[in-house]
């Protein structure tokens, strides 16, 4: 390991170097054939990680298969006619998982384990790469210590520090160049055997694709028979079977009603917001059916509270409305952000507002005065 001063003095000559106070020894031909195998590293770790990616992208699709079988199974009885198809599928799954673990270990065997292993010469050669780097430091800084020693050879303690100096120099520049041939031979060797290599990896992984979707399609071979005549379209058109939105009790905000409020003196009105035929909240709304609102017994009627003369009081603002609101019942004016709303009383979070003849509570966060 470098000492400490020895750290520094390669970190200056690489700064002495960036700014021309130091020459470098350069190789094109070397920072080349380099950089060719470090981009050929970077495909080959990116094919190994993808290959990973599609053994485990096989092991989720078979656990989701799996519980997804398990659940179609569970929703039919044995006497109904699709019991079999979807017990079926769950047998599918299982020999699924089955075929995934063969093509796992083949996988494993002929393409990860084989592929990682090669991987491991670019790891070798890209820390033999970074020597070499550090050896030209060397020899370049010792280079660069002789010729300042011999333009000051005059002092006698300067002569002493020469001799030592072109010793480190000598030694530097022996090994530097005896790795930099082996690099040179190396490198080229490296990137033109990859093609030849990954002709073995290509073929393991065609082999074992093949293999894995031929099992699970010979396991699917006889499953759309069971399901022949039945429209696979028709989904989408399928009616719901619950009560609409339009018409479910659940549209109507209680929440609003004044007993949910602090201050509820403006909602407070001499006509009951919600008249039915069977109490305030309709109890018998229960009994509708999604198509039919016959019996839904909710009259909605004009609150006397919010009949005008469509004329604007003295004491009655304009306000701009900031969004768009939609009123529960009539009780409420719904409006568009933007509109200009005449406010004829203002009392906590409602306000009686105006707009195009028509009268209601307005939010007081939906507008601005």
């Amino acid at each position: 390991m470098a000492t400490i001063k020895t750290s520094f003095a390669r970190t200056r000559q690489r700064l002495m170097t960036k700014t021309g106070q130091s020459e470098e020894t350069v190789d094109v031909e070397y920072h080349y054939e380099k950089e060719k195998v470090f981009s050929s590293e970077e495909r080959m770790v990116r094919l190994q990680k993808n290959a990973k990616k599609m053994i485990d992208l096989y092991k989720d699709l078979s656990k989701a298969m799996s519980e997804l079988s398990s659940d179609a199974c569970d929703l039919y009885e044995e006497s109904d006619p699709l019991y079999r198809p979807a017990s079926r599928i769950k047998e599918m799954s299982s020999d699924m998982e089955k075929n995934r673990q063969v093509y796992e270990e083949n996988m494993t065997t002929s393409f990860q384990q084989p592929i990682l292993a090669y991987i491991s010469q670019y790891k070798e050669i890209r820390k033999r790469t970074e020597e070499c780097t550090t050896r030209r430091i060397d020899m370049d800084r010792y280079k660069n210590d002789i010729g300042k020693l011999r333009e000051k050879s005059s002092s006698h303690v300067l002569k002493q520090k020469l001799a030592p100096t072109e010793e480190k120099y000598q030694f530097c520049k022996e090994g530097y160049e005896s790795l930099h041939m082996e690099l040179l031979e190396d490198l080229p060797r490296l990137y033109e055997d990859r093609n030849a290599y990954f002709t073995y990896l290509l073929a393991a992984l065609v082999k074992g694709q093949n293999q894995f979707y031929e099992s699970m399609a010979n396991e699917w071979h006889n499953m759309p028979q069971m399901v022949a005549g039945i429209n696979d379209q028709a989904g989408k058109d399928h009616p719901q079977v619950i009560t609409s939105v339009g018409t479910s009790s659940a549209s109507i905000n209680i929440r609003n009603d004044p007993a949910f409020k602090a201050n509820a003196s403006i909602k407070t009105k001499q006509t009951s917001e919600f008249q039915t035929t069977a109490g305030p909240l309709a109890k018998d709304l229960k009994s509708n059916t999604p198509n039919d609102t016959s019996n839904l017994g909710t009259v909605v009627q004009p609150n006397p509270a919010f009949q005008h003369t469509g004329k604007q009081g003295s004491g009655a603002q304009l306000a701009t409305a900031l969004y768009d609101f939609a009123g529960m019942d009539s009780t409420e004016l719904s409006f568009k952000a933007g509109d200009r709303i005449i406010i004829h009383k203002k009392d906590g979070e409602w306000m009686e507002g105006e707009l195009h003849g028509m009268r209601g509570l307005v939010p007081a966060n939906y507008v601005q005065l």
